[in-house]
């Protein structure tokens, strides 16, 4: 049943089937939300699949057949496509159930130094890598990303989302952890070193962690700005203390 072929589209499968049934949970009721989430994810995924052809046909990364069905859309692979749906999906579930779990925003008053950090820190290694175009494109956008978000739209939810993303980060390495390799014989998911700082996390490339926190941040931002054009009520406690 569980043949290697169809690996990546196992590993979404797995991935998302449990924060979809937790949707219909009577406290969370994440479903309520879909109406702002998907718009979001169909936004961002676009401008991701545009990045994922443009480096895929660079050969900065790739895939192996080992573990993909064979069908393909604009020369990426199934599960990649569903990548971009099943894991802002459960990320934003994760974020949703934080969001519902700590009634007080917590990192209100500290987002903007977490922002200052991370813009510096992410600034600093788009410039020193800007010969390795994975680790300098992820970085320098990034830092633009945050600093629109902290100092030009200055949104009241960021310290819900730095807070939210330590949690998101945990099934996002187990998932990624997968895909790059740990506990299989081979990746399903290879990338070129040389475009990159060639620094791991167990198998996962360095920049990964950044790269996702681009991802969920923009979708992120997409679903509390549709949640509060939509009258959501979630979307209307991003100010508490």
């Amino acid at each position: 049943m569980f043949d290697s072929q169809h690996l990546y589209l196992w590993i979404m499968f797995f991935s998302v089937i449990l924060p979809f049934l937790w949707s219909f949970e009577g406290r969370v009721q994440y479903y309520k939300s879909f109406k702002a989430l998907f718009p979001a994810i169909l936004l961002v995924g676009t401008f991701f699949i545009i990045w994922d052809i443009i480096f895929t046909a660079r050969g900065i990364w790739g895939f192996n057949e080992r573990y993909l069905s064979g069908i393909y859309i604009a020369n990426l692979p199934l599960g990649e496509w569903l990548f971009f749906i099943v894991i802002p999906f459960c990320c934003v579930f994760i974020y949703r159930v934080v969001h519902f779990s700590f009634k007080r925003n917590i990192w209100l008053k500290t987002s903007v130094q977490v922002s200052n950090f991370l813009v510096g820190f992410c600034a600093s290694l788009a410039v020193v890598y800007c010969d390795r175009w994975y680790t300098s494109v992820t970085f320098g956008l990034l830092s633009v990303l945050i600093y629109l978000h902290a100092h030009i739209w200055k949104v009241p939810w960021l310290g819900r989302f730095y807070f939210s993303y330590l949690f998101i980060l945990i099934p996002f390495f187990i998932v990624n952890g997968l895909l790059t390799g740990f506990g299989i014989e081979e990746e399903v998911v290879w990338y070129n070193d040389l475009e990159n700082m060639g620094t791991r996390i167990f198998t996962i490339p360095f920049e990964d962690a950044f790269y996702g926190m681009i991802l969920i941040l923009g979708v992120v931002s997409l679903y509390e700005y549709f949640g509060r054009k939509m009258g959501l009520a979630y979307a209307q406690d991003t100010l508490t203390e």
